[in-house]
């Protein structure tokens, strides 16, 4: 069940957004960039780029020029290593191994430029205090602030907690989203399946809650 006073927010409250991406085989979780400079105009750096490392500032105007703040969680293995196959797919599922926490910065969220369609975006309008609480809980995932590697746009952080079966980038992406209010079970989050069919439910529960919908949400 949703978290009462938590979430959906109250109508007559000023709503976040976040935007949750599904693909074949991912999930990933994006901030819209205009939301956050609006409300935090006055310390935009500060806000807006915690994950950024200094000895990638000079990546800062490329990025602050992008829309969407993404994460995500993945075995690092798997992700960064290329160590695939029947073996890599074991190892991955049932044997707990280090995972990473990606924070990227893309124009795209995941689910209109990801290479392995068919993918669904739900939108989500949170309160504050659950835009917060979301956004608390990711920073929380990340276990040490020195990146492993740098794709593109995108940072790889050491995660805290390993990957395996029970703990994949769909149950990653709902113990944050649980953290924000949402009626999402990390448990029966096993597979792409199950995580949206408890998105759609979320989306049907907020329907019957309107809010008041952000200027800058996603067309």
């Amino acid at each position: 069940m949703p978290v009462e006073n938590l979430w959906p927010p109250p109508p007559d409250s000023a709503a976040r957004t976040v935007y949750v991406s599904l693909d074949t085989w991912h999930a990933m979780i994006a901030f819209p960039q205009s939301e956050e400079m609006t409300v935090n105009s006055t310390h935009q750096e500060e806000h807006q780029f915690p994950q950024l490392p200094s000895s990638l500032g000079h990546l800062l105007p490329f990025i602050r020029n992008q829309r969407f703040e993404e994460w995500g969680y993945a075995e690092r293995a798997w992700y960064l290593e290329g160590r695939w196959g029947l073996t890599g797919v074991m190892r991955a599922l049932f044997w707990p191994t280090e995972g990473v926490v990606e924070v990227g910065w893309y124009d795209q969220v995941w689910a209109n430029r990801t290479p392995q369609p068919p993918s669904d975006l739900f939108i989500f309008h949170l309160s504050e205090e659950g835009y917060q609480r979301l956004r608390h809980h990711l920073d929380a995932t990340i276990a040490d602030r020195n990146f492993v590697t740098a794709f593109g746009t995108s940072l790889f952080y050491p995660a805290k907690r390993s990957y395996h079966v029970l703990h994949t980038c769909h149950q990653y992406a709902a113990y944050a989203l649980r953290e924000a209010g949402l009626p999402l079970s990390p448990f029966w989050t096993f597979s792409r399946t199950s995580f949206a069919w408890q998105l759609h439910r979320a989306v049907q529960i907020a329907e019957k809650h309107p809010t008041a919908t952000p200027s800058n949400e996603l067309q």
